[in-house]
């Protein structure tokens, strides 16, 4: 694994490049773009199903988004969602100046939020040959309908209200007010999910010094009206391999995915007793995720 950085903007992203070990520097391999979930960053989750690919033969770039783990830019925590998007289209420019890539055979996994983002990339940026989800979540349509897609979307007004309220405190001079995307403790979940996301994020099991799971609030005037998956049915052309639990809230977002793609090789798989969270890091479930992602990306873009 070797350290790099590389310009989106006026950002300097910091990311991680995973070449196989037995790789010919000398010839061109296919990639993948590794997207973290919100809140989190490149060293967890991420370099899990990274390792795996790695293993299968592709070079793999994992990343902190803009403003957030070792990336630089602000506000510090910033979840823009156009941002996050930009910031994949940022990796892939990386990947093609690199010698060791295969400009034409290029493809992004994306995790939860990460997910959402890699599908809305793949639409805009044609470079991306082929997409991959594991817990995919639209993370606007989280904020409208809920984790498990059963809350009134009209109820998201509200959350428009305490952004518009949160950027004028600080308009007047007040400090940037931040949310935290997880409950205080396990017991304050509302959600299994949720419960074990906490057990992922502040625990040992997958807590990592700059993944401090904060966003400023005013970003839920981008986020609540966002939706990854818009348009779908025209511009999502390459081929998806969509991956959840079946015992994951969010298990709708990614049937959602693979039934709006207009893809003809698209595909959806659902992983017997895996929750949402579990697909971060169970070795059980990352094995079979990872075998078919690896299937996945050598169809899309080694044998194609």
């Amino acid at each position: 694994m070797k350290a790099v950085q590389f310009p989106n903007g006026n950002i300097t992203m910091a990311g991680q490049l995973h070449v196989p070990e037995h790789a010919a520097l000398s010839a061109r391999h296919p990639a993948i773009v590794v997207v973290h979930p919100a809140g989190g960053v490149k060293e967890q989750t991420a370099t899990v199903h990274a390792a795996s690919l790695v293993k299968q033969g592709f070079v793999v770039l994992t990343f902190d988004a803009s403003c957030q783990g070792n990336s630089t830019g602000a506000p510090r925590g910033n979840e823009n969602p156009y941002a996050r998007v930009a910031d994949i289209s940022a990796a892939i420019d990386l990947l093609v100046t690199l010698p060791i890539v295969d400009a034409d055979r290029m493809g992004v996994l994306g995790i939860c939020a990460g997910g959402g983002y890699a599908a809305h990339a793949t639409m805009n940026d044609r470079r991306i040959r082929a997409v991959g989800t594991i817990s995919a979540v639209n993370y606007g349509q989280m904020f409208r309908q809920g984790w498990d897609g059963g809350a009134d979307p009209r109820n998201s007004v509200a959350l428009l209200d305490a952004a518009a309220q949160a950027r004028s405190r600080q308009a007047e001079g007040g400090q940037l007010q931040y949310q935290d995307a997880l409950p205080a403790n396990r017991e304050a979940a509302t959600h299994p999910d949720f419960a074990e996301a906490f057990d992922y994020y502040r625990t040992p099991r997958g807590q990592h010094p700059n993944a401090t799971g904060l966003f400023p609030l005013q970003n839920l005037a981008e986020l609540v009206g966002y939706d990854a998956f818009n348009n779908a049915e025209l511009f999502l052309t390459q081929p998806l391999l969509a991956i959840a639990g079946s015992e994951a809230g969010t298990r709708w977002m990614s049937e959602e995915l693979h039934r709006r793609a207009a893809s003809t090789d698209k595909h959806l798989l659902i992983l017997a007793g895996a929750t949402h969270v579990a697909l971060y890091d169970q070795p059980e479930f990352v094995a079979r995720a990872g075998a078919a992602l690896g299937e996945f990306y050598h169809q899309a873009l080694v044998a194609r």
